[in-house]
């Protein structure tokens, strides 16, 4: 099991768990990402309607939502080998909600005890991997008001490569 398989596996049942949760003042579904947000959509830019000479260039974005939030995005972090034959993966889940105060504060900690829950809940039946404890869980020190920001960290058992003899017996 690689750690891209692990990824990819855990977004499908991340999407499967959330399908009919819904987060922040428009109600929206979380979002599901690996490794991080992608770019952000640029509203209306044609770089074949620019004329020769350079015009003025807008250089912030106007206040409109930001079509990323709310997410959750998998982040692999480690990988270590133990002598018992199993390999331990470090994978972080870092979740994201939009909303003032605390309805912002309380969706993403709802869906962050949520996705614990589900987690530790989970038998992993045909999974070639597990979850073990202990999970950490929390929030950044720093929130972008009017986004929450927090985090899942996650250790997963996952089978080990078992050592071969060579071939001249070495």
């Amino acid at each position: 099991m690689t750690p891209i398989m692990m990824m990819q596996k855990l977004q499908g049942y991340l999407q499967e768990i959330t399908k009919e949760m819904f987060f922040g003042p428009l109600r929206l579904r979380p979002n599901i990402y690996l490794v991080d947000l992608p770019a952000r959509a640029t509203p209306d830019y044609d770089p074949d309607q620019q004329e020769t000479d350079i015009l003025p260039v807008q250089t912030t974005l106007p206040d409109e939502r930001d079509e990323r939030w709310p997410y959750i995005i998998i982040i692999f972090n480690s990988a270590e080998d133990t002598e018992d034959g199993y390999r331990t993966a470090n994978i972080d889940l870092s979740f994201g909600c939009e909303g003032s105060g605390p309805d912002g504060y309380m969706d993403v900690l709802h869906l962050m005890e949520y996705v614990r829950a589900s987690l530790l809940r989970e038998t992993y039946e045909g999974w070639s991997f597990r979850l073990t404890r202990p999970l950490t869980m929390g929030f950044y020190e720093e929130q972008p008001d009017p986004y929450w920001i927090g985090y899942v960290s996650t250790t997963w058992e996952v089978p080990s490569i078992e050592q071969e003899v060579w071939k001249n017996g070495f």
